[in-house]
């Protein structure tokens, strides 16, 4: 898995990243939304949610896809600060 960065909107309680998500060699536009009262939401913007991202949770020890989407976009801007 890979992502790619488009953009990224921030508010004092909430953020959206918008990113492009590689996944077995196919490629994904991703909204990933995160507020500080209902946590994270997930949406696909050129397809429906695939059958491999709505199984995520249950193949990846509960570990949700936006949780680990969201650890990825954080690493992607890191080593763009180095």
């Amino acid at each position: 898995m890979s992502i790619k960065i488009n953009g990224i909107v921030k508010e004092d309680t909430a953020y959206d990243k918008e990113i492009t998500l590689t996944y077995e060699g196919q490629e994904y536009s991703v909204c990933l939304h995160w507020d500080k009262w209902d946590g994270y939401d997930i949406t696909f913007l050129d397809t429906v949610s695939p059958d491999w991202a709505d199984d995520w949770e249950d193949n990846n020890d509960g570990e949700s896809l936006a949780y680990v989407l969201d650890g990825l976009t954080d690493e992607v801007l890191e080593e763009s600060y180095l």
